[in-house]
């Protein structure tokens, strides 16, 4: 005598009433393939709970009385074994490997997957905050210098530092001034090649650095101006429209030269 299992008993009535595994998975919201093996009596890794409750389910939508598939142990009912080759008898064996692997679902696979939202999203800010970090490093570092910056041009290694106070057997050099210079006068530099300058118009430092060769610069002194050039071939200098192009030789670095009322007066 042939007993059918539970889940055979189920596929049959199902059948019978004309409703396809779709239209029983729309109304439990069971997975079609958690169904297919209850039908199969093929789940091996379903907790007996969770397939107890599946079952249970799946009657109330047949209509059906529970107590009549499951027995009084809580476990689905199942066929009488042969004894001679301890397989259920008249149960179909399933040899495809694809349909045993969709029919062995995993409690894990229906749960959400919680914990691997929280990875990504952990993942996706560690990203952004790598991507903010770089992009702040390289506007850093690649901003165009400001003009202070520029500014700041150490002097050559070649030039020596402006002394404190000019020895007293220098050797001065005073250049008559053309025009009258006590109401002020504009004073102007041009560089023929890059030399380095130094500029203090009435007590205040106005330049301090290189200046480029074609370059020229230019200011209004009130009563005296002052100068340290790097190379004194190398630039011009204009009081008012007076030329002085012969301040010194290439290479040659000169030291307080000074322009007021009395001249143009340069210390060796």
């Amino acid at each position: 005598m042939n007993i059918e299992t539970a889940g055979v008993r189920l596929k049959k009535i199902r059948q019978e009433r004309g409703l396809s595994l779709e239209d029983v998975h729309k109304k439990t919201r069971i997975h079609l393939n958690v169904l297919r093996a209850i039908e199969g009596d093929s789940i091996s890794n379903l907790s007996p709970i969770y397939l107890k409750g599946f079952i249970k389910i799946y009657c109330a939508c047949l209509g059906l009385d529970v107590k009549d598939f499951i027995g009084q142990n809580g476990q689905p009912q199942k066929p009488a074994l042969n004894a001679t080759v301890g397989r259920p008898i008249g149960a179909r064996i399933e040899k495809r490997s694809s349909f045993i692997k969709d029919a062995s679902i995993k409690l894990g696979a229906i749960r959400p997957l919680v914990n691997l939202k929280k990875i990504a999203i952990i993942a996706v800010i560690a990203i952004v905050a790598v991507f903010l970090v770089t992009n702040l490093f390289k506007f850093i570092s690649s901003r165009p210098k400001t003009r202070l910056e520029k500014a700041k041009i150490a002097m050559p290694a070649s030039v020596p530092k402006v002394p404190a106070a000019v020895p007293a057997q220098a050797v001065v050099q005073q250049t008559k001034i053309s025009k009258d210079l006590t109401q002020g006068f504009t004073l102007g530099i041009s560089a023929r090649s890059k030399s380095w300058i130094s500029v203090k118009i009435d007590g205040k430092i106005v330049f301090h650095g290189v200046l480029a060769r074609s370059r020229s610069e230019t200011w209004q002194a009130r009563e005296k101006a002052e100068l340290s050039l790097g190379d004194a071939g190398a630039v011009e200098l204009q009081v008012n429209d007076q030329r002085f192009a012969n301040l010194g030789r290439h290479g040659q670095s000169l030291k307080n030269i000074v322009i007021n009322k009395d001249g143009l007066k340069i210390s060796r």
